[in-house]
């Protein structure tokens, strides 16, 4: 009787996209490839909600507590690929703070379009990449509020308060912006090219090399 190894019992218990997901998860790979959002849903199954920024975290914490104990240096990378329009802050921020707090090193790439939400998220890695033809967007936060007047006001002043002293906060502490570089800039839709995220500091390098990716 032949024995089912660990891998091939995985390709039994799940379907072969999660079979693929767990095997990039293994390898320390991780995907944010949609709109952030914390009512993320199954496209196939509408009303299985699930966050993809939540189970990143987790991952995240888990590579970490497998390295506790090891120096830093001996730890394997984790790899974080995202292309994503961006998405909403409030899911977003856990991530950054995940990243910034992690032992093992998270290394990220841009290998479509860091957006608003997602290029907060980008340029937290430990150290930041690019494809060559790939964009980067960096613009003030939106709102919407469906409640009364007053209501929408306080959280109109919370956001303000939010993109003053967090959003602006973290964009200068991961780049070389000046605060007026950034006073001037946020009120737009200001676009990036790999070479404008590089002067400004919000990458560490364009990828040249395919081995600079896998």
């Amino acid at each position: 009787m032949s024995r089912v190894v660990p891998e091939e019992m995985m390709r039994i218990n799940c379907g072969i996209e999660e079979y693929q997901n767990q095997k990039e998860r293994q390898k320390r790979r991780l995907y944010l490839t949609r709109r952030i959002s914390s009512l993320d849903y199954d496209e196939d199954n509408y009303f299985e909600f699930n966050s993809v920024v939540g189970q990143i975290i987790l991952d995240i914490l888990e590579y970490n507590r497998e390295d506790e104990g090891k120096p830093i240096e001996e730890r394997v990378p984790i790899k974080l690929y995202i292309n994503s329009p961006g998405g909403e802050t409030v899911e977003g921020f856990p991530l950054i703070s995940t990243i910034e707090l992690s032992k093992t090193p998270v290394h990220v790439f841009n290998i479509g379009e860091w957006s608003s939400m997602s290029f907060l998220i980008g340029i937290t890695g430990h150290k930041r990449f690019a494809l060559p033809y790939t964009t980067f967007l960096l613009h003030d936060g939106s709102t919407v509020s469906w409640n009364s007047t007053s209501k929408a006001i306080d959280k109109a002043k919370f956001d303000e308060r939010f993109e003053r002293d967090v959003v602006k906060a973290h964009v200068l502490k991961h780049s070389e912006m000046t605060s007026a570089e950034y006073d001037g800039l946020v009120r737009v839709e200001y676009y990036m090219l790999p070479e404008d995220a590089l002067h400004h500091g919000f990458i560490d390098k364009i990828v040249t090399s395919i081995e600079d990716i896998i």
